[in-house]
């Protein structure tokens, strides 16, 4: 067979999903508790410290961690003909970028804050920028499959709307950052979420090698 094992993907999907239900839970539940921040201005990097803090940085270890499984979880997943090295690459150096955004974050107040937020910015704007790309490649790749091409459109168009709203946030600076910037990861999330429910249905199916 041309696929790799149900095993080695269904663990993959599996963390993948319950990565973006924690992620979009605390995350989303840190906009009502901060009561002291204005979610329209502020980005979410924000609620990595301070009050409930730590329940945000949790969630964004746990979803690099599921990155890098996911990354190799749809390599395996793809049809040798359709595999992209390219795009496990993306996926596994956002999976290893996220924690590093969240921990930069703790060097506030600190001698190395300068560093700290370079370090902040550049990670958190390379993952941005690789979780979009292997989005687009990876959902143009699984059209082509015959096991994961179903509702390959919503794939897509997932895809191409979080590109989009990551270009509009990077050239139009007059926009909300913080809403902006949540709706990017919003999009990200149904994206993952999306990919996960695919990745399920590919190790469910009986062309899967066993």
């Amino acid at each position: 067979m041309n696929y790799g094992t149900s095993p080695a993907i269904r663990p993959a999907a599996y963390m993948m999903t319950i990565a973006v239900i924690a992620f979009a839970a605390v995350c989303g539940a840190a906009q009502f508790w901060r009561t002291d921040l204005n979610p329209i201005d502020v980005p979410l990097s924000i609620y990595l410290t301070g009050p409930g803090g730590a329940y945000v940085r949790m969630t964004y270890y746990l979803m690099g961690v599921a990155l890098i499984f996911f990354a190799a979880g749809a390599y395996r997943a793809t049809h040798r003909s359709q595999r992209s090295g390219l795009a496990l690459v993306l996926f596994a150096a956002s999976g290893v970028l996220l924690p590093i955004v969240a921990a930069t974050e703790l060097f506030k107040g600190t001698p190395h804050e300068s560093v700290a937020g370079l370090v902040h910015g550049l990670c958190a704007q390379a993952t941005f920028l690789m979780l979009s790309f292997g989005m687009l490649l990876l959902s143009s790749r699984w059209r082509r499959d015959p096991r994961l091409h179903a509702g390959r459109y919503l794939g897509l168009s997932l895809a191409w709307l979080a590109t989009g709203v990551l270009w509009l946030q990077t050239f139009m600076r007059t926009l909300p950052h913080g809403l902006m910037q949540k709706l990017l990861i919003v999009l990200i999330l149904l994206w993952l979420a999306w990919a996960a429910r695919q990745m399920l249905r590919a190790a469910r199916s009986r062309y899967a090698s066993l």
